[in-house]
């Protein structure tokens, strides 16, 4: 399998779903499937957002498109890449090397200082540069604590590492779950408008999921989510 690579590719891919259903175990949702039949495109460096509340399917929709799971039917398809058909290590091997990912709980590694945490999708994709990430620490304003561990930085703090960590190796896709949803209003209006800066530099295709009316409203489209199904599609695209 090949991929687009980071010199050739453009900043942010684009992303077709379709007829995309996720069932759990019954005895664990019982017959109604997770994701029934969801269909969308995004356009390469597109924003869009998952408008919808807890256990709407927002979350599993992410994981899919992170290839952590697998659907039980249906397609996605990554710029020229069928994600949905893709080997286990495969779809690791993309999800390394094209995506960035961002966290309601920050999943920050406890014992790495900031520093550790931000360069290490870097390590993983055999890359020792620094100056992405020198760079990074200057645009999230953390300069000075790159040395400290995440128990020692505020919330807000986290989450900049959090968002430096999911752009460092220049991804194509970033995957965004409640990333303010840990936070209160006046920082998370600070991640998010930091985001947005970030989007209009690097322009990789952002998909976020949230059931904030304020979040929401950094995107350049909402589809909305409730029971595992998409209520509308804004552009009227499949």
């Amino acid at each position: 399998m090949t991929f687009v690579t980071e010199e050739t590719g453009p900043a942010g891919l684009p992303i077709r779903i379709t007829s995309l259903t996720k069932r759990y175990l019954p005895e664990e949702r019982g017959d109604r499937p997770v994701l029934n039949g969801v269909s969308l495109s995004v356009d390469a460096g597109e924003w869009v957002i998952l408008m919808g509340d807890s256990g709407s399917g927002k979350s599993t929709l992410l994981n899919l498109l992170a290839g952590v799971d697998r659907p039980d039917s249906g397609t996605i398809e990554i710029g020229n890449v069928p994600v949905s058909d893709l080997s286990e290590s495969e779809r690791t091997l993309f999800r390394r090397t094209r995506m960035g990912f961002v966290f309601q709980f920050f999943n920050l590694f406890p014992t790495l200082t900031a520093w550790e945490n931000i360069v290490l999708p870097l390590r993983l994709n055999g890359r020792h540069d620094s100056g992405p990430a020198r760079r990074l620490l200057e645009e999230v304003e953390l300069a000075g604590k790159e040395h400290r561990y995440p128990s020692e930085l505020s919330g807000g703090e986290q989450q900049r590492v959090a968002l430096a960590r999911a752009l460092v190796h220049g991804p194509s896709i970033i995957l965004a779950d409640e990333p303010t949803g840990s936070l209160d209003h006046r920082t998370g209006h600070v991640i998010l408008t930091l985001l947005s800066k970030l989007h209009q530099e690097r322009q990789p295709t952002i998909v976020m999921a949230t059931h904030s009316q304020d979040a929401s409203r950094y995107g350049q489209r909402i589809f909305h989510v409730r029971d595992g199904e998409i209520l509308d599609n804004p552009a009227g695209r499949p």
